[in-house]
């Protein structure tokens, strides 16, 4: 197993019961950061390999998948705004997260030498997390949609002069050399996929702590969304993550999705949300799942 796969929360699957009757469907190929953390919950079940996030979601829809694996922040390159609109508008409750120590390794084809680089190809995501790096070489940055497809592309190029930005798995499975290990600017490159299913998980740690996900708009006037994080504070009520995104149709409008230390299947997370939603236009429970958000050093 690569390095990479151990640094995380969990050091083996945490799901490995579900194996042989998952279906995951993830962004981006063998090997990518999807497929390692997505290991890291069912171990080797069956993936699908998908170029695009809405591919992923589409999986659900036509009934190909039933687990969606998706990545939605980054410690140093932020959130995944698309991924946002898409998980509201799935309606698939997300079921666990994972948060997956991020090993950025600049991949080459055997025995090419560094003063040869002319191009580094990568996801954009990647890219960002590596700007330190790549800011010290003269070389020309191509964006691609997948870091481990990106590897896999430089296998089957004739070119010599291009170096990828991916993982450790990658480069084994596809062939390549890693050049220089761990280029990524921060050490501490964390980041967090959501799983998303309309199955109900194991509960393998009863006594774990919850995190629940909300989408929800407020009136649109002074103090609108200071009124709404006030109950919350009201109730004790710990919020960790507030993003903000445009109303659709309606101009300079905002709704919010917001992560809390809760569990809303207990009465007394219940209890809060409906108090809160009274503060709302509207509220919607994305779900509620164990709250990992303490992730351990490999």
């Amino acid at each position: 197993m690569s390095t990479i796969d151990s640094a995380s929360k969990f050091k083996q699957p945490r799901y490995p019961q579900l194996r042989d009757n998952a279906t995951v469907s993830i962004q981006g190929q063998p090997g990518s950061f999807h497929h390692i953390g997505a290991r890291l919950l069912f171990g080797d079940a069956k993936f699908l390999y998908r170029d695009t996030f809405r591919g992923v979601f589409e999986d659900a829809r036509e009934k190909r998948a039933n687990y969606l694996f998706i990545a939605i922040e980054n410690s140093i390159a932020g959130s995944i705004i698309y991924n946002y609109d898409l998980l509201a508008a799935s309606k698939l409750p997300i079921v666990a997260e994972v948060y997956l120590r991020i090993g950025q390794h600049f991949i080459v084809k055997p025995g090419t030498p560094l003063e040869s680089i002319r191009e580094v190809w990568s996801h954009p995501m990647a890219i960002e997390q590596c700007r330190v790096f790549l800011d010290s070489l003269d070389v020309k940055i191509v964006e691609k949609e997948d870091t481990a497809g990106s590897v896999r592309d430089l296998r089957d190029s004739s070119r010599r002069d291009v170096a990828v930005i991916s993982s450790e798995l990658s480069a084994e499975i596809y062939g390549m050399q890693l050049l220089k290990r761990h280029i990524e600017t921060d050490p501490g490159n964390y980041t967090r996929f959501l799983l998303l299913s309309d199955e109900t998980l194991p509960d393998v740690a009863p006594n774990e702590k919850k995190k629940t996900s909300i989408y929800f708009g407020v009136p649109h006037r002074p103090g609108g969304l200071v009124t709404l994080l006030q109950a919350f504070q009201q109730k004790q009520v710990n919020i960790t993550k507030l993003e903000s995104r445009p109303r659709v149709g309606s101009p300079w409008v905002y709704d919010f999705f917001a992560d809390i230390q809760l569990n809303s299947h207990s009465a007394e997370g219940q209890n809060v949300l409906e108090y809160v939603r009274s503060y709302c236009e509207f509220m919607t429970v994305l779900g509620s799942y164990p709250d990992l958000s303490d992730p351990e050093e490999a």
